[in-house]
């Protein structure tokens, strides 16, 4: 069904997985591979059968007759289920916390791209977090489970725009599907944290607490690694181990490994599909992070062992790699209450003939004070496109500009503490579909927590 869409920006199939010049292996048939995917099921079935049992455990009727106390208006409910007369609050204490929150999007291009028009998106996610100290099975562990709804096959930037950096960090193919599984364990009184299961890259590296606010794919995870590898990021979990150490309440080292390809949207349709190869590699992230009075700053970097094709001469190599540094830096405020900030992020992937991007820059300005709390913020993202990557197209008649740019403008406001609406305004510069136009495009955005 895609394979007519914005056949020349291929974002959609790029960041979302569904095709990329790494190249996707299938299963290879290596006894140690099969062992471990035999493995990884069947800690996924003892792990889902605990959440059972956990979850039956937990609830407790008396418990939740005593945790009922005066009902209050809806309109102050923490979720829009409300507590479940009791219920909610009674599984907590037993160490259960379910959650489902639904996002919706409204996206209309404006003015210029390919043609003007409008696409909705909507995404459901849903799972549990379990307390196994509550619970009684052990001190200093967690389980997280999450899986989405994802609702429509909508992509506005590959329907009307014609650009690289998504317009909706929502967009994915329709379907329900399992997104991570982790077993989290804290050592040394919180100094080693470690988390081994399904997992997705983009949770842990890559994060400014400022830029996240936008909705603009972009300002999620950098294109140099979204970009020119498949590691997993949404809406794509994979098999990984991930640790942070920390030397100071100022100082941390985090690390990750991870199986370097999950898949496409379509071949790893539920979320289920573990097909492990040597080939396909590793994505081993390191990121170091410092609190420094008002500021958090980051500087990481990727190296992955698969491979990947050269887009000079279309032969394999093997390796890949870039670097990135991260800041958020208040202006006003804390880290813990902030008001006023401006973040600036940069991500740069030297081996420019196997990659799309070879450096990226993003940089904004937020503010939460300014109208009671809400947030409202502007960023600027520019993504530039590698010399052989664009010759490529070129040659294949599918023509690319050589760099992109996009300048957004977003206001949260939160209307109750279950609600939350999101208008939002971008103007794209030099699509990287050479037929399109410079964009205006329009949204609405909602939040709903269940």
């Amino acid at each position: 069904m895609f394979s007519d869409r914005s056949a020349v920006s291929g974002e959609f199939r790029r960041k979302r997985g569904l095709s990329s010049g790494h190249r996707f292996f299938d299963w290879d048939k290596n006894v140690g591979y099969w062992l471990a995917s035999k493995f990884f099921q069947c800690c996924r079935v003892i792990i889902a059968s605990f959440c059972f049992v956990a979850v039956l455990y937990a609830y407790d009727l008396n418990a939740v007759a005593s945790a009922a106390s005066k009902p209050k208006s809806w309109l102050e409910w923490e979720q829009l289920t409300g507590d479940w007369g009791g219920g909610r609050a009674a599984l907590a204490d037993r160490g259960v916390s379910p959650y489902m929150t639904w996002t919706s999007q409204i996206t209309h291009s404006l003015h210029g791209g390919l043609r003007s028009g409008t696409d909705v998106e909507g995404v459901v996610e849903f799972g549990a977090d379990f307390d196994l100290q509550k619970l009684g099975a052990w001190n200093g562990a967690t389980i997280h489970t999450s899986g989405f709804w994802i609702q429509d096959n909508n992509d506005p930037s590959a329907d009307f725009v014609g650009n690289f950096d998504e317009v909706s960090n929502l967009a994915a193919l329709r379907s329900v599907r399992f997104y991570q599984a982790y077993v989290k364990q804290n050592f040394f009184a919180g100094k080693l944290i470690a988390k081994l299961g399904q997992l997705a890259l983009d949770d842990d590296f890559m994060i400014s607490s400022q830029s996240s606010m936008f909705v603009n794919a972009s300002f999620g995870s950098l294109p140099v690694l979204s970009a020119n590898t498949k590691a997993p990021i949404y809406p794509l979990g994979a098999l990984g181990v991930w640790a942070q150490m920390n030397f100071t309440s100022a100082f941390r080292l985090q690390m990750g490994v991870y199986d370097g390809n999950a898949g496409t949207q379509t071949s790893n349709r539920d979320g289920f599909d573990y097909s492990l190869s040597n080939r396909q590699g590793a994505a081993i992230m390191t990121e170091f992070g410092l609190d420094g009075g008002s500021g958090t700053y980051k500087l990481g970097a990727l190296f992955h062992t698969g491979e990947f094709t050269d887009y000079r001469n279309g032969d394999t190599r093997s390796g890949n790699y870039a670097l990135y540094f991260v800041l958020d830096q208040m202006l006003t405020g804390n880290r813990d209450t902030p008001t006023l900030g401006v973040f600036l992020r940069s991500g740069l992937s030297p081996l420019v003939g196997c990659n799309e991007v070879d450096w990226y820059v993003d940089a904004g300005i937020t503010d939460r004070g300014l109208f009671n709390g809400d947030r409202i913020g502007i960023g600027f993202s520019h993504s530039s496109f590698a010399g052989a990557f664009v010759e490529s197209q070129s040659n294949s008649g599918a023509p690319v500009t050589d760099a992109e740019s996009v300048i957004e403008l977003s206001y949260q406001k939160q209307i109750t503490h279950w609600s939350m609406i999101q208008p939002d305004l971008q103007y794209v510069i030099n699509p990287q579909n050479a037929a399109a136009h410079n964009a205006l495009v329009a949204a609405l955005r909602m939040k709903l927590s269940f």
